[in-house]
């Protein structure tokens, strides 16, 4: 049994490492009378503990029960792949993990303790698989912890843009910095080098594409509000070249404009511009393909198949995309400033 310690002492606010104890009696006495147990701790539950806690939870280390990391999920999960036939009692549905360990969707592994009348019952945890833009959407939630954004008091420095103060850092030529900043004791801060921020102006409402290659993921591009960006076989301003992922074969089916996606107040749209091979469009189990030249909204969950399933793209989860679509960006440093006019004769 491996047992993510930190929501269980924290369980009901009351940070009592009984709660650990009596689990592992429950269990043993429900469950498997033989249960070797394993305990995995976030390094700050240590502060939490009272005294006896904390002696409990180094007694428990010195017997090579347990563990104290950075990151528990991380752990907890590692260790539930190289014992199978381990259960993980816990309260976290692992949602930010599943993209790297798909093996969760769907897993009967999981059990929360359920405290009644001074009793402990478990619970199996529902892992009904989520789809691919709530797993982006928890992936980024975790990325912030580190950062301490937590709160939403905090998470509110995250709508605007801002500068670093530190002439010498990386950031400090620049206009902005293009990371998340960080928040420590009433301050923003620069995530590089840890220097005061200062705010800039309020954050565009961007829009992240995901693009895929059968199922695995292999690029993503942002489009700012008010911006379309077309995906085909061309380069230029405001174009997304499948040439650069796709293989000359697969790349000849795709039309030179084939997709425009527009980012209308912060909503995604696509429409298929009068492509040769066409674009589906799949949502809720349905599959249809795109009338040519109408704009159709793409919602969370949805996706594109690019001509007769080449490419495949969707709406990230994310809501916050701290990346600039620059035009340039389109031309790669080995295309000369030619190329534009023999693409021309091209077309």
């Amino acid at each position: 049994m491996i047992i993510d310690l930190s929501p269980i002492v924290r369980d009901q606010n009351l940070n009592d490492w009984g709660l650990v104890e009596k689990v592992v009696r429950a269990w043993r006495a429900q469950r498997d009378a033989n249960a070797i147990c394993y305990g995995v701790a976030d390094n700050s539950l240590w502060y939490l503990l009272d005294e006896p806690g904390r002696r409990a939870l180094s007694d428990w280390k010195k017997r090579g029960m347990a563990r104290s990391v950075p990151d528990a999920d991380a752990d907890v999960i590692e260790l539930a792949e190289q014992h199978s036939g381990a259960v993980v009692v816990t309260r976290d549905l692992y949602r930010a993990e599943r993209r790297e360990h798909p093996w969760l969707q769907g897993s009967d592994r999981f059990f929360s303790p359920v405290y009644a009348n001074g009793n402990v019952a478990f619970k199996q945890l529902d892992m009904t698989p989520i789809n691919e833009s709530e797993v982006s959407m928890r992936v980024e939630a975790r990325d912030l912890k580190p950062r301490g954004l937590t709160s939403p008091e905090t998470k509110q420095i995250l709508d605007s843009e801002w500068a670093c103060s530190n002439p010498q850092c990386v950031w400090g030529g620049l206009p902005v910095i293009d990371k998340d900043p960080c928040y420590r004791d009433g301050h923003v801060l620069c995530p590089e080098c840890g220097e005061s921020a200062n705010r800039v102006g309020a954050m565009s409402n961007t829009r992240q594409v995901v693009v895929f290659l059968d199922t695995g993921e292999i690029d993503r591009f942002p489009v700012p509000e008010g911006r379309t960006i077309v995906v085909g076989r061309t380069r230029g301003a405001n174009r997304y070249d499948i040439r650069d992922v796709l293989e000359t074969a697969k790349a000849a089916l795709v039309s030179r404009d084939h997709l425009a996606v527009s980012n209308v107040s912060g909503s995604i749209f696509v429409e298929d511009l009068g492509s040769k091979n066409g674009t589906k469009f799949s949502h809720d189990g349905t599959t249809n393909a795109l009338e040519p030249n109408v704009r159709q909204r793409v919602f969370q969950g949805a996706r594109i198949s690019i001509a007769k399933g080449a490419l495949q793209i969707r709406q990230s989860g994310r809501k916050r995309v701290r990346a600039r679509w620059d035009p340039d960006l389109a031309m790669p440093p080995w295309a000369s400033p030619g190329r534009e006019h023999v693409e021309s004769k091209e077309r």
